[in-house]
């Protein structure tokens, strides 16, 4: 799923992360968990550092928690970074070094990444100062490049937080209902019925990030129903009313999903045709701007080769479409 600046995902992975620490933690570094024989205990602590003068700037952090177990104790840092351009590894450093002072124990961090992969450039894996042979400074710390890992790894996992993000990994398009029926089966296996609001809740994190037309949600529906899980297709069809998904909503959402296309298209014959045809008419160009079918517009964008004047653009913006 693209980043989208108008959505507040910090806010959507901050409470995931919040709700299930040592899931994220242990889905991020599963080494980890194999070397406690039980979860520690988690502790959340301050998320901003403190600062010596009120003039001083300061580090706010997305979820820095206290792991203790026994008689040892870390500290860890979840990050997300849905906009992997926005990526600061200085900012990242600067955190890790205040909790190290603050909490005198040893810090890992750890940054979620649903939009990047391994191979991205936006993204620096390490900080390195050197002079004359000798390394004054080293900083790293563990990535989880969503984009990289299979779905069909993670559909059954144990580990609730790695079934949340299954929207965010790989998947050919043809598995879009075993990967759908692996992130809601982990609500329900893994969240108790008695907290019905913490379902909604994740329920409503699934239904934003697979971002699935209501005819693929019709289609979910009708395979659980064969399948006769009906408690699943009762809780589906309670929540998707609570969060409003009545007949208006839907029809408001796939007309805006169009109008984004037709926008998107729009600007694409604008900026591309005057290269081929020269400049472009006045009367063209308000016809253009003002065109609203998406089918026109994307038979003028296939036709962008082979157009030889401005007279053969507006006869395709005219023409009789196919219902």
């Amino acid at each position: 799923m693209s980043y989208d600046p108008a959505v507040s995902h910090d806010q959507n992975f901050k409470m995931l992360f919040v709700e299930n620490p040592w899931d994220a933690i242990t889905f991020a570094i599963p080494q980890s968990a194999r070397h406690f024989k039980h979860a520690p205990e988690i502790e959340p602590i301050r998320e901003e550092t403190i600062k010596s003068f009120f003039a001083e700037s300061f580090v706010r952090m997305d979820v820095p928690v206290l792991a203790k177990y026994d008689e040892v104790a870390f500290v860890f840092l979840l990050e997300h970074q849905h906009d992997p351009y926005s990526f600061s590894i200085h900012q990242l450093a600067r955190g890790v070094l205040f909790l190290q002072e603050q909490y005198k124990r040893d810090v890992i961090p750890i940054v979620y990444f649903p939009n990047a992969s391994s191979k991205s450039r936006a993204v620096p894996r390490e900080l390195s100062c050197a002079f004359l042979g000798k390394r004054y400074l080293h900083f790293t710390y563990a990535p989880v490049f969503l984009k990289d890992l299979p779905a069909q790894k993670y559909v059954k996992s144990r580990n609730l937080v790695a079934r949340m993000l299954l929207p965010f990994m790989r998947y050919e398009e043809e598995q879009w209902l075993e990967v759908l029926d692996g992130g809601i089966q982990g609500v329900f296996d893994m969240v108790a019925e008695t907290e019905g609001q913490r379902r909604g809740k994740y329920f409503d994190f699934l239904l934003q990030y697979f971002n699935l037309g209501m005819e693929k949600w019709e289609a979910y529906r009708a395979h659980k129903q064969k399948h006769k899980r009906s408690e699943v297709t009762d809780m589906i069809n309670t929540i998707l009313k609570q969060q409003g998904w009545n007949e208006g909503k839907i029809q408001g959402w796939n007309e805006g999903k169009i109008e984004g296309k037709m926008e998107e298209s729009r600007d694409l014959i604008l900026l591309l045709l005057p290269k081929r045809l020269g400049s472009i008419p006045t009367k063209l160009e308000q016809a253009i701007r003002n065109a609203h079918d998406l089918n026109r517009l994307q038979a003028v964008l296939a036709s962008l080769l082979e157009l030889q004047s401005w007279q053969e653009v507006e006869q395709l913006l005219n023409a009789e479409t196919k219902a």
